[in-house]
């Protein structure tokens, strides 16, 4: 979430009109992908309106907002899209935008034992409403964001151009071992600190389903671990474990899925090397704080010399 697209009430009192009249309207710098306002009017209701920018296609948006109606109907709290006239899909600024209902609740900044219980009952409920979803879209994000990445740095010259040389390696060695014959569900993908909000040290709710697709519960886990358990190219071991037996506990995996732990871990991380290098360079307008790429740079290092696998 971010600021890139610059509105004011004028701007969209038009789509409030039977919801409420607009008294507040702040523009939220958190994230990268799209902008984003709170929307607060007179009956005391909030409200998330979204415009979305380059990486979220219009096209894709009833997918978007079919998944968020099938985890809210199977008891995942998350926003849903706010039919006006019966449309949930509007034009603002030549861009398509949203409204979406507010989640109550906030970030964790520390992790405890209750907190980490809470999280994998919470994940492991997301990945069963997953794997009975018959909802399919391709994850774009891994082999073909990969290649339109490295493509447009084929003449890139500037500090991270090592990394990035060591990432491009690392690529060939994974592209063509993806295994083809995995479970598939409908997943989260983009399962981050910031995605995921808490009440009294329990999870009350999960937002930001603009990378949702089909793919395996283990990529949507590995990009979970990744943003979960390292912090300033430390991995935390003990959270880990707690975190593995208590999910694991709960949702069940296939010895396929097992094995394939350690390759996901790599490939999420690689995603979000590439994604964020990407927005340094090419999304750097707006009122936003771009994330550092070195970060996912050493995960990546990490999983190369250790297997998660071993750990579990």
């Amino acid at each position: 979430m971010a600021v890139y697209t610059l509105i004011d009430k004028k701007d969209i009192e038009h789509l409030f009109h039977e919801i409420g009249e607009i008294t507040d309207l702040i523009g939220i710098t958190e994230g990268v992908e799209n902008t984003n306002y709170l929307i607060k009017v007179n009956n005391n209701k909030k409200f998330i309106f979204t415009i979305f920018e380059k990486r979220t296609k219009a096209s894709d948006l009833p997918f978007f907002h079919e998944a968020m109606n099938e985890f809210k109907n199977n008891g995942i709290n998350c926003p849903i899209a706010i039919d006006i006239k019966e449309q949930n899909i509007f034009n603002i600024k030549d861009k398509p935008c949203a409204i979406y209902s507010f989640i109550e609740g906030s970030q964790i900044k520390s992790i405890n034992e209750k907190n980490l219980n809470s999280l994998a009952s919470f994940l492991s409920n997301i990945h069963k409403v997953g794997v009975k979803s018959k909802l399919k879209r391709e994850n774009n994000m891994l082999k073909p964001s990969w290649n339109y990445i490295i493509k447009k740095f084929d003449d890139y010259k500037g500090s991270h151009i090592n990394e990035l040389k060591e990432i491009k390696s690392e690529i060939l060695n994974l592209e063509d071992k993806f295994p083809s014959n995995m479970r598939q569900a409908l997943i989260h993908a983009d399962l981050f600190k910031d995605n995921i909000f808490f009440k009294n040290d329990e999870v009350c709710g999960l937002i930001d389903f603009f990378f949702t697709c089909s793919d395996s519960i283990v990529y949507d886990l590995a990009t979970f671990i990744n943003a979960w358990f390292f912090e300033n190219n430390n991995f935390d071991e003990n959270n880990f474990r707690l975190f593995m037996v208590s999910y694991l506990r709960q949702m069940e995996w296939e010895d396929e899925e097992k094995k394939y732990l350690n390759f996901y871990l790599k490939a999420s991380a690689i995603r979000f090397f590439l994604t964020r290098l990407h927005d340094k360079y090419y999304n750097n307008y707006g009122d936003v704080i771009h994330k550092n790429p070195i970060e996912f740079f050493e995960i990546i290092n990490f999983h190369k010399k250790n297997n998660l696998q071993d750990f579990i």
